[in-house]
């Protein structure tokens, strides 16, 4: 497919699919965090677009014949392109929400150690996040390019407009509900993925209230911060193979949240 040869359609339809690949690019993991200079984004969402164009125009994924409708005034192209950029910004927040899943339970178990003054700076974030979450993201991040999982998005953005078309994706009720559910979620896992942390951590202060009132001569507050921090790395230690079973149960769940966005907001 020669540029040379593209029509007005061909460029108005390319600009829009241009849009959704590179508001998704500037939001999604890794290739959208904050430290990836703006312009790689660009050049990377603009090589994307170029390569899959062709297949989604032989797919008939995306028709240029229906810009003749949408591009035959100023308020249709700029709906389309709104709609795009929505779109694309859903599924790549969407996708977002597993590693902040990882992020927010990471940063319990770095209360419950006792390192909430020990905080670090995010590069991801640009926020203050603690020492044992800037670890777990690592450690997610190369369970994500081990799961494949930079080649799941674009296959899922590619197969998108198979479920939503160009333009035609919507602000519903249900998206609403969904991107509820999927917030929610972030809570709730990460919680789960605190919990051996907590309960261990717990289990030490019991002890060292039940210390506390039998010998009142021992410093309980200079022994338990030390020793909290210590059960801490030795569970951190064992539970290693755990955290990867769960982070990556978290990262599969992205394919099902993915396709039940894209479900809400079809219109």
């Amino acid at each position: 497919m020669s540029l040379i040869s593209w029509s007005q359609e061909d460029l108005l339809t390319f600009f829009a699919v241009l849009v959704r690949f590179s508001v998704l690019v500037s939001v999604m993991p890794i290739v959208g965090d904050y430290f990836v200079p703006q312009l790689m984004k660009i050049f990377l969402a603009l090589a994307i677009s170029m390569a899959l164009f062709p297949s989604l125009i032989s797919t008939g994924y995306v028709r240029p014949g229906e810009a003749l409708v949408w591009g035959y005034s100023g308020f249709g192209i700029i709906s389309t392109i709104f709609l795009e950029a929505l779109f694309g910004f859903v599924l790549g927040f969407v996708a977002k929400l597993s590693f902040d899943t990882i992020q927010f339970g990471s940063n319990l178990i770095g209360n419950f150690m006792g390192f909430a003054t020990a905080n670090y700076y995010d590069p991801h974030q640009e926020s203050q996040t603690q020492v044992v979450a800037e670890f777990h993201m690592a450690l997610a991040i190369l369970i994500f390019l081990a799961l494949d999982g930079h080649h799941f998005m674009l296959r899922s953005v590619l197969n998108s407009y198979q479920i939503v078309g160009l333009g035609k994706a919507g602000i519903t009720g249900a998206l609403g509900q969904k991107l509820i559910e999927q917030t929610t979620q972030v809570i709730s896992f990460g919680v789960q993925l605190a919990a051996p942390m907590a309960i261990s951590l717990f289990a030490v202060n019991i002890v060292f209230g039940v210390l506390a009132k039998s010998m009142p001569q021992l410093n309980i507050l200079v022994l338990s911060f030390s020793v909290s921090i210590l059960v801490g790395f030795l569970v951190l230690l064992l539970g290693i193979t755990d955290f990867q079973v769960a982070a990556g149960n978290i990262l599969e769940r992205m394919n099902d949240s993915l396709q039940e966005a894209m479900m809400a907001m079809k219109y």
